[in-house]
């Protein structure tokens, strides 16, 4: 999204969970949607701007492991390995 020295950077919330992101570097507002994220690095004393897929992280909610056939039953004709 953007290289430079000096970025501001400035985010809104859009409808639907998207992001808007807008600076002087670029003319028209870039949206996020809900499965982006920003990415800002330091990268040889330059300040890198990067739109990047969301991965899970500390902040997400934990989800509880789906096992379709419960605990302890096997599926019809399936192998149980000790």
């Amino acid at each position: 999204m953007a290289i430079g020295d000096d970025i501001v950077l400035t985010v809104k919330r859009d409808t639907e969970g998207k992001m808007r992101a807008t600076a002087k570097i670029w003319p028209d507002a870039k949206v996020l949607g809900r499965n982006e994220v920003i990415e800002i690095r330091n990268v040889d004393g330059q300040i890198r701007v990067a739109r990047k897929e969301r991965r899970h992280d500390e902040w997400d909610q934990p989800v509880e492991p789906y096992d379709p056939y419960g605990p302890g039953n096997v599926p019809e004709g399936g192998i149980v390995e000790a």
